[in-house]
């Protein structure tokens, strides 16, 4: 009769053999992750194979770990975490993301859920717990608590200590959507040409304004990248000699904890890492920074005052004083790359518009980025049947 098979991450009968003078072999079979049943040894110096036994044994248990043997029922949610962390060290976050999923997991998840048993984690309390936390905190933490705490009970599921992902069968956290507002092509020259004549003039102190902020916004509406991804535009991104020139978003300045300002080494999204043939306005500005402005040790095209890295925190708070002077009060940087989406949208079609975003579906372009239309498609000519009269 043929053996029944081991449990996964459990082994047999543990064997000692002395294979060589003073050398000893302990073997025994071990059902791994995958169901097969493997012969696992280890060969140790010893006089009568207890050292080889302990080494295999502790091999054994590295291997039940690592198939999830450490996981059960009984397991706190709080030390899952760290397996958890484990998984999103192998995507390459970007750095703001680890710092607010560090937040949300350190000041929200654990204080909240962190002491409950697999077995405790049912719908009802991660309801309860999410429903709570969006009252306290908003709708926007809880929606990002939902999301990691769907990636932790995920790891529990795959390891056996769950059955199913309750975050499944939860309530949705539902934040309120926004219209989108874009500016449309006679706003944006206005606010162009307004900002212009801003830049010139000085402030209530009697001092220059910023100069560059036009030049900034021209290159955004020129592309549609990010604030951060604007400031991180470097001359070596950038290509005047080329027919139409292009400009590379490769990166995004970003502010890090423990770090400080810095340049990250690709954009928000690795969709938005895009080259963009440029429109005249955008080439003919940065051709004449290529020749006015002093070069500095980030290369970057829009440095700080100081010649460090630029940061767009900062720009928000330079853009908020002028849109204010300017009427154009609810116009923030996201605007520009909603404005972009929504003229090639409405022009070239939204796969044109989500492809120069940088989406992975045109969902999140129609949904964010294009301001909807009023205005119903004219199709008084097909109606008019209805109406007609006589035999035709």
């Amino acid at each position: 009769m043929a053996r029944p098979p081991l449990p996964i991450g459990a082994w047999g009968k543990i064997s000692r053999k002395e294979v060589e003078p003073g050398i000893w072999r302990a073997m025994a079979r071990f059902r791994d992750f995958d169901g097969k049943t493997r012969q696992v040894e280890r060969r140790v110096p010893g006089k009568n194979g207890a050292a080889a036994e302990r080494a295999l044994v502790a091999e054994l248990l590295d291997r039940a770990n690592s198939v999830g043997a450490d996981v059960t029922r009984e397991s706190r949610l709080s030390a899952i975490v760290p397996l958890w962390w484990a998984e999103q060290d192998d995507k390459n976050l970007a750095d703001r993301t680890r710092d607010r999923y560090t937040d949300v997991v350190d000041n929200h998840i654990i204080p909240g859920v962190g002491n409950l048993r697999m077995r405790e984690a049912t719908v009802p309390a991660m309801d309860r717990f999410l429903k709570t936390l969006g009252t306290s905190s908003g709708k926007a933490t809880a929606k990002h608590a939902k999301s990691i705490l769907s990636g932790i009970l995920g790891l529990a599921v795959r390891h056996g200590a769950l059955d199913s992902n309750p975050l499944r069968d939860v309530s949705p956290v539902r934040t309120a959507s926004k219209a989108v507002r874009a500016l449309t092509v006679d706003e944006a020259r206005a606010l162009r040409a307004g900002l212009q004549i801003w830049q010139e003039g000085k402030n209530a102190a009697g001092r220059a304004r910023p100069q560059d902020l036009l030049d900034v916004i021209d290159v955004m509406l020129a592309t549609g990248c990010r604030i951060g991804e604007a400031m991180a535009l470097r001359w070596s991104d950038i290509d005047l000699a080329s027919t139409p020139a292009t400009a590379t978003i490769n990166g995004t300045v970003i502010f890090a904890k423990g770090q400080g300002l810095k340049w990250q080494a690709h954009p928000k999204s690795e969709g938005s890492r895009l080259t963009y043939s440029l429109p005249a306005f955008a080439r003919d500005m940065l051709f004449r920074r290529s020749t006015e402005v002093v070069r500095n040790p980030y290369d970057v095209v829009f440095p700080s005052a100081a010649g460090t890295l630029r940061d767009p925190s900062n720009y928000r708070k330079q853009w908020n004083k002028a849109r204010e002077d300017l009427g154009f009060t609810w116009v923030t940087p996201h605007t520009f790359r909603k404005s972009v989406g929504t003229i090639l949208a409405n022009s070239s079609g939204i796969d044109a518009a989500a492809a120069q975003l940088g989406h992975s579906s045109t969902a999140i372009t129609s949904r964010h980025y294009v301001e909807r239309s009023l205005a119903a498609p004219d199709h008084a000519e097909i109606l008019q049947a209805f109406g007609a009269t006589g035999d035709g």
